[in-house]
């Protein structure tokens, strides 16, 4: 189909200083006196985008990604390095970029789009449409200085998605918009993606990467670390972000002297577990568990309805008669959706001896709707005394390629039927249609 963009080894160095008189100082020497440090936001960041594709760009705050945006758009210089591309670009970068405050709507997007080579008379027949999208009212014709950051956002992508661009940038800036404004916006992207436009979309909503991209780009650290399908990329992303908490966490329990948050296990296979709230007479413990796939991978972003195995493990430290060992899922609400224990499952024990590990296994078929979750794990008594409970032991993430609503997808199906015909008699034809991952129909 052609490349429609190519970034050729991109750097980009900013220099830090500690104190604003450092700056001067440097320039009165001409640099011999050196008085910053360099920060590289990007380093050798390459690869080719093919016409027509949407990619996700993703990655944990601070990696690069508006950085490489904004390169891409024009409005920043690289260090180093080249970019290449082929047609219009259309960027929804930061809150409010390219706009002028004092202008008002009106004025800001004929500015803009005759910063993208349009001409008047192609404006004028523009602004209907741009209007019509952005609806925000008699407020158009208002400062810019005077919208809400929701107003700010609806009108530049009703800007920037009505010029018919060959590529567009949208870096995170739907977050802001409301729902109804969010499924407009990605209507959009879809219409421009059937026209043949290039997408270049930056969200942490792994869900929306999942549902509109075709292949998935993460940056950490400034450099490209993973590229290809979106669900292996943001799978590897889930996996760099619970090492930032569990790095964060490991943190601030050695802040509080409490070490012993952190549990190892007999075998690296189970992870070690952290959580954010442990209790229990310290009967048993918890020393290890794993959410996994099919294919017994380990994973941390799932699809709705795929068959998952929830194994953990559990060290007794006294003999123990008819143990229990459970699990709970919550959303990130704290509402509970789903949970059931080894009594429920009708699994008996029996007398379990100090030293032994039990190891159990809940095998069940995710239909939770699309959402973060954590996972809380237990091993207590019949009668309910806690031996170990630990909050927030494991956390994933469900996305949809379908639109979900709500806490459960409970993966419906539709009928119908035409009870008049075309010309006002009866007919019972029956349709249907099947929607358990392709749609969902709402009444």
């Amino acid at each position: 189909m052609g490349v429609a963009l190519r970034v050729e080894n991109v750097s980009k160095q900013y220099r830090i200083y500690e104190r604003p008189g450092d700056r001067l100082k440097e320039t009165l020497t001409r640099g011999r006196l050196r008085r910053h440090r360099e920060f590289w936001a990007l380093s050798d960041v390459g690869f080719e985008i093919e016409r027509g594709a949407t990619v996700g760009i993703v990655g944990p705050n601070g990696c690069g990604k508006s950085t490489l945006l904004q390169i891409i758009a024009g409005t920043l210089e690289p260090t180093h390095g080249d970019v290449w591309h082929e047609g219009r670009i259309a960027a929804l970068l930061e809150l409010g970029a390219g706009f002028d405050p004092e202008f008002t709507g009106v004025e800001n997007v004929y500015m803009n789009a005759a910063l993208m080579g349009l001409s008047r008379r192609e404006t004028d027949a523009l602004f209907p449409e741009v209007e019509r999208f952005a609806e925000i009212g008699p407020f158009i014709r208002q400062p810019v200085k005077t919208y809400s950051s929701g107003m700010y956002v609806r009108l530049a992508f009703a800007i920037a998605a009505s010029v018919e661009p060959d590529i567009l940038i949208v870096d995170e800036a739907l977050a802001v918009g409301d729902a109804v404004f969010q499924h407009r916006c990605l209507r959009r992207i879809k219409e421009l993606q059937e026209r043949g436009a290039t997408v270049l979309f930056v969200s942490h909503d792994a869900a929306a990467v999942r549902a509109l991209c075709t292949r998935a780009i993460l940056l950490n650290a400034g450099r490209v670390v993973a590229d290809g399908r979106p669900p292996d990329v943001l799978n590897r992303y889930q996996k760099i972000i619970m090492e930032r908490e569990e790095a964060y966490e490991a943190g601030a329990l050695a802040a509080a002297g409490e070490a012993g948050e952190a549990r190892a296990t007999d075998d690296e296979s189970l992870a070690p577990l952290r959580s954010t709230y442990r209790h229990g007479d310290g009967s048993a413990e918890v020393v290890g568990a794993e959410l996994a796939d099919a294919a017994r991978r380990r994973v941390e972003i799932v699809e709705t309805g795929e068959a998952l195995t929830l194994r953990v493990r559990a060290r007794f430290q006294r003999e123990t008669i008819e143990p229990v060992i459970g699990f709970l899922i919550r959303d990130r609400h704290g509402i509970h959706t789903y949970g059931t224990n080894t009594k429920e499952q009708q699994l008996a024990f029996g007398t379990v001896g100090r030293g032994e590990v039990l190891e159990v296994s809940f095998a069940f078929d995710c239909w939770l709707g699309v959402d973060q979750y954590s996972i809380s794990f237990a091993v207590h008594s019949r009668e309910g005394q806690a031996y170990d409970w630990l909050d927030g032991a494991l956390f994933f993430r469900v996305t949809s390629l379908g639109l979900t609503e709500g806490i459960a997808n409970l993966n419906a199906s539709a009928t119908a039927r035409r009870l008049t015909g075309a010309h006002g008699a009866a007919a019972e034809d029956e349709s249907k249609a099947d929607t358990r991952q392709e749609s969902v129909t709402h009444g």
